[in-house]
C-alpha cells in the first residue's frame, strides 16, 4: 500500500497492492518513470514514481 497526497488540494490518496502491481506492469510496458494517479477529490492528476511505487510494493513469496 501506498500513500501519496495530491498536489493541488493535499487530499490523501491510497493505492493498494493490487493497483501497484498493475501500475508498475503497465509502466515497465511503455518504459515509463512515472504513473498518471487522479485525485479523487479535485480530478488533478498526480505523477507518482514508478520506482516509489515498487519500493511500496510486499515482497513476492
Amino acid at each position: 500500500m501506498l500513500q501519496v497526497k495530491c498536489f493541488k488540494c493535499g487530499w490523501p490518496i491510497i493505492l493498494n497492492d493490487d493497483f501497484l502491481r498493475t501500475a508498475v506492469e503497465e509502466a515497465d510496458a511503455n518504459h515509463a518513470t512515472h504513473y498518471n494517479v487522479t485525485c479523487p477529490k479535485c480530478r488533478r492528476v498526480n505523477k507518482v514514481s514508478v520506482k516509489q511505487m515498487k519500493r511500496a510494493l510486499p515482497p513476492e513469496g
